[in-house]
């Protein structure tokens, strides 16, 4: 079911919209079951801060077209191929929002621990100025994203099990977002997000 869109902001060529109600019932949970099923292939991107190398809080995985690489954060992650209730799925978000998607990245949080701090997703990979999707499945988080000049308001936005968030044109170049701690929360939640990757290695 397709929820009405609420946009969180829009301007200057960036909009973020929010579906509370995209994914529910069987096709929701057969796509809970898909990822659960592919739990041995998650692990941590090793991040360096301050010249450690540390283990990412949150646990990844990416599926996508074949031979479709994406690179971020000095990591070259490649992408299994995508899984049937995937693909479905996939295709009903591009429909959605006329842009096809060609990799989708699943973070797994495990817990209110784990979490992701502030950044764009502007790498080279991703086609410019194209749509980001973000499907949740699971403990609700908050997701807040401000502007790139300092002192910026923060926009919050709670992403609720089964909703869907689109990230559309200039809202990369122009904001910031991240999904912070919630160290209260004690379920897990996967998160996808599907991107329009312009390069195969």
């Amino acid at each position: 079911m397709i929820g009405e869109p609420r946009v969180v902001l829009e301007g200057e060529g960036a909009r973020v919209d929010y579906r509370e109600r995209f994914l529910e019932g069987a096709e929701r949970d057969a796509l809970v079951e898909e990822l659960e099923g592919a739990r041995a292939s998650f692990d941590h991107d090793q991040v360096r801060i301050f010249g450690r190398t540390i283990p990412s809080p949150r646990l990844v995985c990416a599926f996508g077209d074949e031979g479709t690489v994406y690179r971020y954060s000095g990591i070259d992650r490649g992408a299994l191929p995508w899984t049937p209730v995937l693909r479905v799925v996939r295709d009903r978000i591009a429909a959605l929002v006329g842009q096809p998607f060609t990799y989708g990245l699943v973070n797994l949080y495990r817990d209110g621990r784990d979490r992701l701090g502030w950044h764009a997703d502007d790498e080279k990979d991703i086609a410019p100025d194209s749509c980001i999707a973000s499907l949740s499945l699971g403990a609700a988080r908050p997701f807040q994203l401000r502007r790139r000049v300092a002192r910026s308001p923060v926009h919050e936005v709670m992403l609720q099990d089964g909703s869907l968030l689109l990230m559309h044109g200039a809202t990369q170049r122009l904001y910031k977002h991240q999904l912070p701690a919630r160290v209260r929360i004690t379920e897990p939640r996967f998160n996808i997000t599907f991107r329009e990757i312009r390069s195969s290695r």
